[in-house]
């Protein structure tokens, strides 16, 4: 997994053959130390600035080309002492779930038109029985998954409901986030691609634990990692009401387990940490 220990941000200065100043900023990471991550940054700097003053165009880097930059909350290792989660804080102050052989899958529904959501209203005048666009997205995306089971008997899977899909958790064995193979088999129950590109470079899954803080109604996180000491401040005040605003909900719901019982011994730790924290076995709103 690329859950770096160390950030650091460096700014490199120079001015071109007319004299016109020029500044660029990188972040680099580091599982070394602070210092070793800031001269990354700086030589990183160093290289762009080059680029800029020789009239290239820099592109911005594409969705999970390098790591993320999120404050490490939580580390566990397994027997061998290797890692095998990280629970990180997100840019928007959610914390998630890395596992590096745990495999998640996020099934995001379609979101419904305002046509379709007042059809349904009408419907449900004369028929009250009539499902929703959303539980029949979930009726669909449950019975597709049921066939997947159907066509892979030693498979295991946990399912839980989210806000805006399904997540899976593979419970029988273990998966390379990175290997060919797991990104085909992502993409062909329909895994989001982004998230699919993001498993391939950041070598894990992830999974959301804590709600997302508009669902919630808790402001805008304003500041990012790593935090001086104001953002510092700033940071544990919103911390503050972001918490006891996730206090009334849920991340995730359990429904259920679908094929072979028996779960891989590291799956259950993972297991453990998931469903503790998104509090999927409590009958609260979810976000």
């Amino acid at each position: 997994m690329k859950i770096p220990a160390h950030w650091a941000k460096a700014t490199a200065r120079d001015t071109d053959r007319k004299g016109k100043e020029y500044e660029a900023s990188c972040w680099r990471s580091s599982d070394v130390s602070r210092e070793d991550a800031r001269e990354s940054a700086l030589a990183a700097a160093k290289r762009a600035l080059t680029r800029i003053i020789g009239g290239e165009r820099l592109d911005r880097y594409g969705y999970g080309a390098t790591p993320l930059r999120e404050e490490v909350i939580e580390r566990h290792n397994g027997a061998d002492g290797r890692l095998t989660a990280a629970v990180t804080r997100n840019s928007y102050g959610a914390l998630v779930l890395n596992t590096s052989r745990a495999m998640f899958i996020d099934l995001d529904f379609v979101t419904p038109t305002v046509g379709e959501k007042l059809k349904h209203s009408f419907v449900r005048l004369f028929n009250k029985s009539v499902p929703s666009p959303e539980q029949r997205a979930a009726q669909e995306a449950t019975r597709r998954l049921e066939a997947f089971i159907g066509e892979h008997r030693d498979w295991g899977l946990r399912l839980y409901r989210t806000r805006a899909g399904l997540r899976c958790l593979a419970t029988h064995d273990l998966f390379d986030p990175s290997a060919e193979a797991t990104l085909e088999l992502l993409r062909s129950v329909g895994a989001d691609p982004l998230y699919v590109r993001l498993c391939k470079a950041q070598e894990c899954f992830r999974a959301r634990l804590t709600p997302k803080p508009w669902r919630c109604r808790a402001p805008r996180l304003a500041v990012k990692w790593p935090r001086d000491e104001d953002e510092q401040r700033k940071f544990d005040s919103w911390l503050a009401g972001y918490e006891s605003r996730c206090s009334a909900y849920a991340t995730c719901r359990l429904l259920g387990t679908l094929g072979v019982a028996a779960v891989h011994p590291e799956i259950e730790k993972i297991i453990g940490v998931h469903d503790s924290i998104t509090k999927c076995n409590e009958e609260l709103d979810l976000a």
